[in-house]
């Protein structure tokens, strides 16, 4: 994990963008997540995966954005500051993720707005692409986060 950046709400601006590291992914984590999470066969079994629309064995979904969260929390910007998340929005799953892949994502900024009810604090909204190993964009979403101001008034 990166050292922490200490940021509050006051030190986020619209356009803003944060890149994360990359991470591998593997036959047997596609499988372990599916067996978990979202048991179809398509990521449970290579040799019955060829027969589907994807030809081939592919991570979940959920696999995809969870990896996208964790690269994004490895970066560490607001361990203080973080209060939770209202939400996820425009979630998109536009290129599966294979065997073999390492995902990336970038993060911009895309909108901040301060609470009116509780001033100590406002949402910070990321908008998410993850990419793979070719640089082609293969999930995007937009995350909402409740970040605590460094200053209340």
């Amino acid at each position: 994990m990166r050292p922490s950046r200490d940021l509050f709400f006051e030190d986020f601006t619209v356009g803003q963008r944060f890149e994360t590291e990359g991470i591998a992914v593997n036959e047997a984590d596609i499988v372990a997540f599916a067996r978990q999470f979202d048991p179809q066969y398509f990521h449970l079994d290579p040799a019955a995966a060829t027969k589907s629309a994807f030809g081939g064995l592919v991570a979940s979904g959920l696999h995809t954005l969870a990896l996208t969260m964790r690269l994004f929390f490895e970066l560490n910007l607001w361990e203080r500051a973080i209060i939770g998340s209202p939400g996820l929005e425009h979630v998109r799953w536009l290129i599966p993720l294979r065997p073999g892949d390492t995902i990336r994502s970038t993060v911009e900024i895309s909108a901040v707005k301060r609470s009116r009810s509780k001033p100590d604090r406002g949402v910070i909204s990321t908008a998410h692409r993850a990419h793979n190993q070719h640089d082609q964009v293969i999930f995007t979403m937009t995350c909402l986060h409740l970040v605590l101001a460094r200053d209340p008034g």
